[in-house]
């Protein structure tokens, strides 16, 4: 069972399910969902279901009330999580600052601190469309397993919890020259 819980929104017909933020589908605006969630979404009892950073906000149709449904909603939703392949997401129009705002959730947390427990440091360079470029330092640079960190931890969240189309590169950075090729260089002349 996903842990789940719902919090109160200003508008009485609409709730906002806290869910784990590794068990949420992509952000936007859900137009198909799995199982009996896509059922009563299709059946026009919800109205509106979007995936945001904070959890999945749900508004019911008017003639229906979280008291007579939220029992069926809550089981609905937590069936639908446990398909992840069943969700239709149109992404947000602010999807890259979406984007480049999980790619910082993710740097500050576990793969941040992942890097950290190894004496390096990522950072997020840029977020173009659905292309993630990241600076790596201290340790992580030129380490052997970065591109594991960046490709099987860091692109494989993203895609999971964004689109399957995300990419992650490492941001080229030329090699520090030392003051003995320096010296060398000048000595040569």
């Amino acid at each position: 069972m996903i842990p789940m819980h719902a919090t109160a929104t200003a508008n009485p017909q609409q709730l906002c399910w806290v869910v784990p933020p590794d068990r949420l589908p992509p952000r936007g605006a859900v137009r198909q969902a799995p199982g009996r969630l896509g059922g009563l979404l299709e059946g026009g009892v919800i109205e509106d279901l979007t995936v945001r950073p904070a959890g999945i906000v749900i508004t019911l149709a008017g003639a229906h009330s979280w008291r007579e449904r939220g029992d069926g909603v809550r089981t609905a939703l937590g069936e639908a999580l446990a398909d992840p392949a069943g969700w239709r997401v149109e992404r947000s129009s602010d999807s890259t600052a979406e984007l480049a705002g999980l790619v910082r959730e993710l740097l500050a947390g576990p793969i941040g601190a992942l890097a950290r427990s190894h004496g390096g440091t990522i950072e997020l360079v840029s977020v173009n469309g659905l292309d993630v470029t990241v600076r790596m330092s201290g340790a992580c640079r030129g380490c052997a397993a970065a591109g594991v960190t960046l490709h099987d931890k860091l692109e494989a969240e993203l895609r999971r919890r964004v689109d399957a189309r995300v990419t992650v590169s490492g941001h080229k950075q030329p090699a520090p020259s030392t003051l003995g090729k320096k010296l060398l260089a000048l000595w040569v002349r």
